[in-house]
């Protein structure tokens, strides 16, 4: 089976980390299918997966077929009709995956809506992964588009046995055995870290790992002015961008998880390590809509009283404004961090009963295939 790809780029990383973490495991599933992956920025992905030179139009990483979305005259030469030997657009392509609302390169829509195309294809949108009730209602639900022999599907990560799931790669297939003493990751878009750095210096933990992209700089900022010029335990260590599977081999290394973005939510809800998540800041903190719904699907797992730690963190980190008594639910959540662990680590197990993406995936393109 062929499989294509489309990634845009539009946010840091995540983009690519969930569309090359799928490609991958969509090619372990079944050695024998074709994955092609679309990328619209290589350097962005060479930045998580230092294998990839970015300089290429098409390069084969991992078994997956990299190409660069922007080489018009070499894609469509690639993916449309070859007269010769009378392959038709159709096969070339095979089940398209729509990553992200990305919408479509110049090229492929000539090919779809230009060109003869003798066979229907498949497009699957793949959308954002959200704990948010329209998962479940427009998981499988059909689009329209402007040509009859091109079909479109969505298809949504999920919290619930409703939608595709999250991607359980090899590595993820149980929640990480957990280290008490590890360090924390700060992996944010940019806030005042003022009240959160001094919660930090009244914690037991020594070491914060900051990574690199939106929010560093403004951690740096609050780190600079509040403890770096003092005799403290606390240590700031700079993390170097990291590829993919090493990233997920320092988190599970971790603590204490201070995250965002889609493609690291659904390591650190599968870790059961205690996280806290900085959803993508939106106009009139739409993004507290996507924080809540989340938090309703961890609530039942922790008691009254843990959950609420929890929560109170959670929507204080995610407020546009900085909240006032952020340094004080911070000091709570770190300190009660021992007797959250087992509520976090409970609703990483269920998560997996919801089944794997790609598997959920694969399916459901072999049932549309038969049809």
């Amino acid at each position: 089976m062929i499989l294509t790809i489309l990634c845009k780029v539009v946010d840091n990383f995540g983009d690519i980390g969930v569309t090359f973490r799928m490609a991958s495991h969509l090619k372990k599933i079944n050695p024998s299918n074709t994955v092609n992956l679309i990328v619209d920025n290589l350097e962005a992905f060479k930045k998580i997966y230092s294998q990839v030179d970015a300089s290429k139009k098409y390069q084969i990483v991992n078994g997956i077929n990299v190409y660069d979305w922007n080489a018009f005259d070499l894609c469509y030469a690639s993916f449309s009709n070859d007269k010769e030997k009378a392959v038709l657009s159709s096969d070339r392509l095979g089940v398209i995956l729509e990553c992200f609302q990305c919408g479509r390169p110049g090229w492929l829509e000539k090919i779809l809506f230009e060109d003869e195309l003798e066979k229907t294809v498949h497009i699957i949108m793949i959308d954002y992964l959200t704990a948010e009730a329209y998962a479940e209602d427009f998981h499988l639900l059909k689009s329209l588009t402007r040509r009859a022999k091109v079909q479109k599907v969505n298809f949504m990560p999920g919290f619930t046995d409703k939608t595709g799931g999250l991607i359980i790669d090899d590595g993820w297939k149980e929640a990480v055995s957990y280290n008490k003493d590890g360090p924390v990751l700060f992996f944010t878009y940019d806030k005042d870290f003022s009240g959160v750095v001094r919660a930090f210096k009244k914690s037991r933990f020594t070491t914060i790992l900051l990574a690199q992209g939106k929010g560093k700089a403004s951690f740096e900022k609050a780190w600079n002015e509040i403890i770096k010029n003092e005799n403290h335990p606390v240590k700031l260590e700079v993390l170097d961008y990291l590829d993919l599977y090493e990233w997920d081999e320092m988190l599970k290394k971790c603590s204490v998880l201070f995250i965002r973005g889609e493609e690291t939510l659904s390591r650190a809800c599968l870790s059961g390590i205690p996280f806290i998540w900085h959803a993508y800041p939106q106009s009139d903190e739409y993004q507290l809509v996507k924080v809540q719904a989340l938090l309703e699907k961890m609530k039942n797992y922790f008691s009254t009283a843990d959950f609420l730690c929890v929560e109170k963190l959670m929507l204080a980190f995610n407020q546009t404004k900085t909240a006032d008594d952020i340094e004080k639910y911070t000091d709570e959540f770190l300190q009660r961090i021992d007797g959250l662990r087992e509520g976090y680590k409970n609703f990483s197990i269920d998560l997996r009963k919801n089944g794997e993406l790609c598997s959920n995936l694969m399916t459901f393109i072999e049932k549309i295939i038969i049809i």
